[in-house]
C-alpha cells in the first residue's frame, strides 16, 4: 500500500512534465508531437504492463518477481533523467526564451486561468473526456461481461481502444503541428466522441463482438487524439501563463473527474437488471456527460496567442 501511495504521488509529476518540456525543447512545428509522445508514455506503459505481467505472473508466488522486474525497468528508465540538462543551449522559440520572464505567482496565474472562459472550455472538455477514457478502460470488463463477453475478450477490447488511440494521437499530433488547425480538430472530434459513446451504449447489447471492437477502436482513436490538441490549446488560450500551470490544471481536472466517474460507475451496477449486474446506467451517464461537451467545444474562440507572439517576434527579427 505504501509503495502504491508513492507511485500515485509521483505519477502527476510525470504527466505534467510533457507539455512544459515540449515547449522548452521543441520549436513551433514539433511541440504538439513532442507533447503527444510524453502524454502517451503513461498509457503505453500501462498497456505494456497489462500485456506482459499476466504472462510472467502465473501464480501468486511469482508476484515478488513481477515487482522486481518492474523495479528494474523503472530504475533503468529513471537513471538517464539525471543527465538531462535543465534547458537547451539555444531556445527553439521565443516563448521558450522568455519563459523565466513570464513566470508569475501561482495565485496570479490561477486567477488568470479561472477568468479565461476559453481556457475553462478546454479545462472541462479535456477533464471530462480523459477522465471518462480512464474510467472506461478500468471498467470495460465489468461493462461487457454481463453480455457474455469473457475477461480475455474484454482485454482485447481494451487493447483495441489503446492501440487505436496511440495511432490517433500520433497522426493528430503530426497533423496539428503542420497545419495549426487545433480549433477545428477540437470542434470535430468532441462531437464524434459523444456520438461514439451513444453508439457504444447500443452496440454492447447486440451480441456482435466485431462491431463492439470497432466502436472501441474508433472511440480510442478520437479520445486519445484530443491529448495533443487540448494540451496545446490550454497553453495557446492562456499565454503568457506558463505551460507548467496551464497543462497541469488539465491533468488535475482529468484525475479528479476520472475518480468521480469511477465511483459513480461502481454505484450504478444494476443487480436486478436484464442482464443481471449490468452497467447500462453507467454507460448512459457517460453519454450524458460527454454529449454536452460538443456544445461547449463550439464556443471556443480564442486566438493562438503564443503562436501569434512568436510570429510577430519572427517578423521583427
Amino acid at each position: 500500500m505504501l509503495g502504491q501511495l508513492f507511485c500515485a504521488f509521483g505519477q502527476p509529476f510525470i504527466l505534467n512534465a510533457a507539455t512544459p518540456y515540449a515547449s522548452l525543447w521543441f520549436g513551433p512545428n514539433e511541440r504538439s508531437s513532442a507533447g503527444m509522445a510524453g502524454g502517451l508514455a503513461n498509457t503505453v506503459g500501462m498497456a505494456v504492463a497489462d500485456l506482459i505481467v499476466p504472462a510472467i505472473v502465473l501464480e501468486q508466488s511469482q508476484m515478488e518477481m513481477n515487482f522486481l522486474i518492474i523495479a528494474c525497468v523503472t530504475t533503468a528508465c529513471a537513471i538517464p533523467t539525471f543527465f538531462v540538462p535543465r534547458q537547451p543551449l539555444t531556445p527553439p522559440s521565443f516563448s521558450a526564451s522568455n519563459r523565466d520572464e513570464r513566470r508569475q505567482s501561482l495565485l496570479t496565474s490561477l486567477r488568470e486561468l479561472l477568468t479565461n472562459y476559453n481556457f475553462l472550455i478546454i479545462f472541462f472538455s479535456f477533464g471530462t473526456m480523459v477522465g471518462m477514457a480512464s474510467t472506461l478502460t478500468t471498467m470495460l470488463a465489468q461493462i461487457v461481461e454481463p453480455y457474455g463477453i469473457s475477461y480475455d475478450e474484454a482485454g482485447y477490447l481494451g487493447v483495441a481502444f489503446i492501440v487505436a488511440g496511440i495511432v490517433g494521437a500520433v497522426t493528430t499530433g503530426i497533423f496539428v503541428d503542420r497545419t495549426k488547425q487545433h480549433v477545428w480538430v477540437l470542434r470535430i472530434y468532441v462531437p464524434i466522441i459523444g456520438f461514439l459513446f451513444l453508439a457504444f451504449y447500443f452496440v454492447v447489447k447486440l451480441d456482435d463482438y466485431a462491431a463492439l471492437a470497432a466502436v472501441c477502436a474508433i472511440l480510442g482513436f478520437f479520445m486519445f487524439s484530443l491529448l495533443p490538441v487540448a494540451l496545446d490549446l490550454s497553453v495557446e488560450s492562456s499565454y503568457p501563463v506558463t505551460e507548467t500551470i496551464s497543462s497541469s490544471s488539465l491533468w488535475m481536472c482529468s484525475q479528479v473527474l476520472g475518480l468521480i466517474w469511477l465511483v459513480a460507475f461502481d454505484s450504478l451496477f444494476d443487480v436486478n437488471g436484464n442482464p443481471p449486474n449490468n452497467l447500462n446506467r453507467a454507460v448512459i451517464l457517460a453519454v450524458c456527460v460527454t454529449m454536452p461537451m460538443m456544445i461547449l467545444s463550439t464556443l471556443y474562440n480564442s486566438p493562438n496567442r503564443r503562436m501569434e507572439v512568436e510570429k510577430e517576434q519572427q517578423r521583427l527579427s
